[in-house]
């Protein structure tokens, strides 16, 4: 694992603790070990094998072997120990806005709430209002809370999605059997908040099978949710759904056009090539009889600038494909 890696697990391991209601020195030192450990300016990895881990300011012994562990095997006896101790869902409901271990803590021991949904229950019923240090303004904030988590939970800012897309994409790009690889949808546009990553590949049929199996093999993968024989799809370990779909080399350009996006700007591209005599869709052009004299021949696209120039376009960069007005410019 690298640092943010370890980083994450040493803070995650600090709440698992709170939640069980161990020391708060205790606690506080794996928050404050994540901290330090994200902050090094020297090699982690360099660091454990030198066994120099304990020359770091904040690491102590115990901390020491969970970090070398980490790092060296990729897990720790002391993190899946004090994780398998909880229900899954207390680690979750931290995620709620205003809603911290201690309390998480209370409501399991009083309660006996271990997720997300059995909390929005309780609330919904007033359960929490007959504890101590709750009450009706607490429940209502939860509730609030849990929307909030609802509608934000499927979505990630462009750096942290940019970064789990990039860890797929070098595995993915780098094998020999991959002819073009792009990161596509709107982490390609650049856009602040992302809803999941998608990849298109070209590739010849036969080595399909082996590409999916890198992509829904990969370390950062989580799950796996669907493996088809274009497309399969993931849920990374930081939350994000993945998609990577594989084309022939000849239809690559329009797969990555169209899965590019946006949905406004590709039914605004699809409109202006019926006016060409021409349909356009993710795996080229075809030619609509009747509907137009403009196009002679059906045009060869070897790139997406391709596809803007057989509609006498000059190219529209991912960034500004948005239907907010690039279209008649480019025109």
């Amino acid at each position: 694992m690298d640092k943010k890696q370890v980083a994450a697990i040493l803070d995650e391991m600090g709440t698992l603790l709170e939640l069980k209601g161990e020391n708060p020195f205790k606690c506080r030192a794996f928050h404050n070990a994540a901290r330090v450990i994200e902050a090094l300016t020297q090699d982690l990895g360099g660091l454990v094998s030198a066994g120099d881990l304990r020359t770091v300011k904040g690491i102590g012994e115990s901390l020491a072997v969970v970090i070398s562990d980490l790092v060296l095997k990729g897990k720790s006896k002391d993190y899946e120990e004090v994780k398998s101790s909880l229900p899954s869902g207390l680690l979750e409901m931290t995620r709620i806005q205003g809603l911290g271990p201690k309390r998480i803590k209370i409501l399991y021991d009083k309660l006996k709430i271990k997720s997300i949904a059995e909390l929005k229950k309780a609330c919904e019923k007033h359960a929490l209002a007959k504890l101590e240090g709750f009450g009706e303004k607490t429940e209502e904030n939860i509730l609030r809370g849990i929307e909030l988590l609802a509608k934000t939970s499927d979505k990630h800012l462009f750096p942290k999605a940019k970064e789990a897309a990039e860890k797929i994409y070098a595995a993915i790009a780098g094998l020999p059997e991959v002819r073009r690889c792009e990161i596509a949808g709107s982490l390609r546009r650049k856009k602040e908040v992302i809803g999941d990553i998608d990849i298109v590949v070209s590739a010849a049929q036969k080595h399909r099978s082996k590409i999916f199996g890198v992509f829904t093999s990969h370390p950062e993968v989580d799950s796996v949710i669907a493996k088809g024989e274009t497309k399969s799809s993931v849920v990374l370990k930081g939350g994000m759904n993945s998609d990577l779909r594989i084309v022939e080399d000849a239809e690559f350009p329009f797969a990555l056009n169209y899965f590019t996006g946006s949905k406004e700007h590709n039914v605004e591209l699809r409109s202006r090539a019926r006016t060409y005599g021409l349909s356009l869709n993710e795996y080229g052009f075809t030619k609509v009889e009747g509907e137009s004299k403009k196009v002679r021949s059906l045009p060869t696209c070897k790139n997406e600038a391709d596809i803007y120039k057989a509609l006498d376009m000059t190219y529209i960069p991912p960034e500004l494909r948005e239907n907010m007005g690039e279209i008649e410019t480019a025109i």
